[in-house]
């Protein structure tokens, strides 16, 4: 079984011309970034679980909180952007959403193939 980031080798980016042309391309460094945000999120979950104590699902609402919170929005829109990469597809973000839970809570992730 493959790791869930084996699935960020490469990733192409294709742009149809108006003249009926198809051009494609890597992404460069996409393979770096999904690795730096897949970390970031880690960290950001991790130390928000931390700020909140033992009050889940209650808020502790302290400045480590918000600041916590503060990171944790960030580093999971950058993680979702990666991810989708402007494919904004109901599809795709019900794909980002369950692979996020999987990523940060454990959850199983199992892709309808």
């Amino acid at each position: 079984m493959e790791n869930d980031e084996t699935m960020f080798d490469e990733i192409v980016r294709t742009e149809i011309k108006p003249d009926g042309t198809v051009e494609a391309s890597l992404v460069e460094n996409s393979a770096q970034e999904m690795e730096a945000s897949v970390v970031d999120m880690k960290k950001a979950w991790a130390d928000f679980k931390q700020a909140n104590g033992d009050q889940y699902p209650i808020a502790v609402w302290t400045y480590n909180w918000w600041k916590a919170l503060v990171y944790l929005a960030l580093a999971e829109d950058h993680l979702r952007e990666q991810f989708l990469r402007g494919d904004c597809t109901p599809a795709s973000i019900k794909q980002y959403h369950r692979w996020r839970l999987s990523l940060c809570d454990g959850r199983p992730f199992r892709a309808n193939a």
